[in-house]
């Protein structure tokens, strides 16, 4: 196994900012109403969903949404369904998300808010299922709300669990990682950094022989990957911090846009 750390500084996003974020995109979805057919209303990127079962926003609704294949193509639509299991904003928001691609391989995800109003943990899971097992993979993502600001709020490293965990598993390897903030001069993060990688099944005496000689390439290759990421994430979030928090339509639409993207390279992968 292969541990790998780095430390990077980024532009720090504001708890006030990030917490009137995730209450305005509760609000938004709150709003919105359903005409007598069940089809979304109040949201027009949201105006080809339906609720197929259930009552709105409670424990239970499923909502569909199908897509059709671009103008050209033969291949079949593809199908998202999402099914509510807790809208209780208090104590958990939760749903459990499922997209049927046009090759018949469906992609899962399972999105979890602890007390959003004043946000505790969220945990992000998923897994994309193929006929090609190679091809199959599963991850989870969770953050420690309350332990991040504590520690982002910080000078020094702090002997904590890390607030962010990530995990990947594919049949072949499987990685980790680890990401602890601290407080940084200028209204900055310093960032700590632990990638755990090994191998599994029969790659995996190979990938030994491979770290051993091949680690100072993998640490330099992290820390070009960190430190990329960090210019990206400063750009972002610069552009983001001039921007009004309650505008959740707008974010909303932007969440979707990124798990449709996502969706669309597991399907080219395969």
């Amino acid at each position: 196994m292969a541990r790998l750390h780095g430390e990077v500084v980024v532009a720090a996003l504001p708890r006030g900012w990030v917490e009137e974020y995730v209450r305005a995109m509760l609000d938004h979805a709150a709003s919105l109403t359903l005409d007598d057919d069940g089809w979304i209303q109040g949201d027009e990127d949201l105006a080809d969903v339906t609720l197929v079962e259930g009552k709105h926003l409670t424990a239970g609704a499923r909502y569909q949404r199908h897509t059709d294949p671009a103008d050209g193509e033969s291949a079949n639509g593809t199908t998202s369904e999402m099914l509510l299991t807790s809208w209780e904003r208090r104590r958990e928001v939760s749903a459990d998300i499922t997209t049927w691609h046009p090759s018949n391989d469906r992609t899962t995800w399972t999105v979890q808010l602890r007390n959003p109003d004043a946000l505790e943990t969220v945990v992000i899971g998923g897994a994309h299922h193929t006929g090609k097992r190679y091809h199959r993979l599963s991850w989870i993502i969770r953050i420690d709300c309350r332990r991040w600001w504590r520690l982002a709020e910080a000078r020094g490293r702090r002997r904590e669990n890390a607030p962010v965990l990530a995990q990947l598993r594919h049949r072949l390897a499987q990685g980790r990682l680890e990401v602890s903030p601290a407080a940084a001069d200028g209204g900055m993060w310093r960032l700590g950094l632990t990638l755990a990688v090994r191998g599994r099944g029969w790659l995996r005496p190979f990938a030994a022989v491979g770290l051993l000689f091949g680690r100072r390439a993998l640490e330099n290759k992290f820390r070009e990957m960190i430190e990329e990421a960090a210019e990206g994430w400063n750009e972002e979030i610069s552009r983001l911090r001039k921007l009004d928090p309650r505008e959740a339509d707008l974010w909303l639409a932007q969440l979707q846009a990124m798990r449709s993207q996502l969706d669309r390279r597991n399907e080219e992968d395969d």
